[in-house]
């Protein structure tokens, strides 16, 4: 429950910082085609190891009209924790790499504004044993090592927080993303199991 808590707290850090995760000009996999993976539909459910924390999050994955799939995260705690955004998710597959690009449409109470909006974040994920789900986040730091060296093109904004911003058109950047070298720029945000 820690990561999931760790999770939602970290984007509402973010956006109010300023800070964004590593964002995409283009989202990943439109070459080969955006859908909705009917896999994720549900309630995926974080749970707490620890015995003094009772609290639960979710992640709501539902099927929109237009073939994406909508996905809200929650955090209900009654704290000052609480918190929910929703997202617009689509998925493409590219060589044994499963994506989500996920534009922020709506946080708590408020359409969502500013850098983020319209702006697509790639995450990668997988299924594992017991109903898991895990979702994976860019690592900013391997993001910014990758551009440097010139084997995906990007930005990187002045200062240790600066943003990072993939810039890749989309054939260098589904060929990139197809390779294990890009599921390696990944890290782990968190994992979920199915609500039943």
């Amino acid at each position: 429950m820690r990561l999931l808590r760790a999770a939602v707290a970290m984007a509402a850090m973010l956006l109010a910082a300023g800070c964004l995760p590593v964002t995409s000009k283009t989202p990943v996999g439109t070459t080969v085609g955006l859908g909705a993976d009917p896999e994720l539909y549900g309630t995926w459910k974080g749970q707490s190891t620890d015995a003094k924390d009772k609290n639960d999050g979710y992640f709501h994955f539902m099927k929109a009209k237009d073939g994406s799939i909508t996905a809200v995260m929650v955090l209900a705690t009654g704290g000052d924790d609480d918190g929910w955004t929703v997202f617009n998710v689509r998925t493409p597959t590219l060589g044994k790499n499963h994506f989500i690009n996920a534009v922020e449409t709506f946080d708590k109470d408020a359409p969502a504004e500013g850098s983020l909006k319209d702006t697509s974040i790639p995450l990668l994920y997988s299924f594992g044993r017991h109903h898991r789900l895990t979702l994976y986040m860019l690592d900013e730091d391997k993001v910014k090592a990758a551009i440097k060296a010139g084997r995906i093109a990007g930005t990187i904004e002045t200062g240790d927080f600066g943003d990072v911003k993939i810039t890749a058109e989309p054939a260098a950047l589904d060929a990139f993303f197809a390779t294990p070298e890009a599921a390696d720029l990944f890290k782990v945000f968190v994992v979920l199991r199915r609500a039943e």
